[in-house]
């Protein structure tokens, strides 16, 4: 089994909306990486992975978490097992942020801010999208 047949197996196990939002996720950082790397140079489109990595990793590591909330029928319990997916992904985020500024000595920030934001701008814009379909 190659590593993309192992990838897209893992995949079947999220809900199928998530799946949809990562793959938009993933081919947006690429795009944006390609582009930045032949405008800016090599270190400005690592910088920019980086930063759509970081939430790419944070909504993985979230949704798992939110995908509790289907199994639950009480608010409470549901409100609750939200906060607690989005307190992982901004913690993710965090973590991989100062990871980022602590080791890779040659980060171009904003080009770490712009992948940031396009990855979490294209993570809330296609939820309610996808929702909607």
């Amino acid at each position: 089994m190659s590593d993309i047949d192992e990838i897209t197996e893992r995949m079947k196990r999220f809900p199928q909306i998530i799946q949809k939002m990562l793959s938009l996720q993933v081919k947006a950082a690429g795009i944006l990486t390609v582009l930045v790397v032949l405008v800016f140079g090599k270190h400005a489109g690592i910088s920019a992975l980086i930063g759509s990595v970081s939430v790419i990793f944070g909504v993985l590591l979230a949704s798992k978490i939110a995908h509790k909330t289907a199994l639950s029928k009480e608010p409470a319990a549901i409100i609750i097992n939200v906060l607690k997916a989005e307190a992982v992904k901004i913690f993710v985020v965090l973590v991989s942020l100062w990871s980022a500024f602590k080791f890779y000595t040659a980060l171009v920030p904003f080009a770490l801010i712009a992948g940031l934001v396009l990855s979490a701008i294209i993570s809330g814009a296609s939820i309610t999208k996808l929702n909607e379909d």
